[in-house]
């Protein structure tokens, strides 16, 4: 997987929350976050797709990766970069996992399988996705076009 480099010199932070391990906040806390990204210069167009990225992220995080454990938390944190990148990282507390050890969803086989979904559309919708930590964290980034520049005729 291609190394996703973030440089914090490129970086304007936006904002940083730790949410519970509870799957019931799951849809409250993903519409708060999208209220304050909606807001934000670097992420105006498909937030459709980071919205529904996000909240696979979030959910893996609390189910999967915390196990819901009520002692444990999901920290959310998102940026801009250089103006054209929304960045998202989501760190649950759990042990990681392997994320070429989740099976592709599209084969014959898993087809009917419950498991990968999230991975799968996360993978689809942003335009890179890594995990690191183990596993226990995902960073996401979704670029967005530019403005073209504007140019006077005289």
């Amino acid at each position: 997987m291609e190394e996703l480099e973030l440089d914090a010199s490129r970086l304007t932070p936006i904002f940083q929350e730790t949410v519970p391990s509870r799957r019931e906040l799951v849809g409250d806390v993903v519409e708060r976050l999208m209220e304050i990204i909606r807001t934000i210069p670097c992420a105006q167009e498909n937030l459709d797709a980071v919205h529904l990225a996000l909240a696979e992220a979030l959910a893996n995080a609390i189910i999967h990766g915390n196990k819901e454990a009520p002692d444990k938390h999901v920290s959310v944190w998102g940026a801009c970069e250089d103006g054209e990148n929304l960045l998202l990282a989501i760190t649950d507390e759990g042990d990681g996992f392997d994320p070429a050890s989740i099976p592709d969803p599209t084969l014959a086989e898993n087809i009917y399988s419950t498991h990968g979904r999230g991975i799968f559309l996360i993978n689809r919708l942003m335009s890179r996705t890594e995990y690191r930590l183990g596993g226990r964290q995902v960073i996401l980034r979704k670029r967005v076009a530019r403005e073209k520049p504007q140019v006077e005729s005289g």
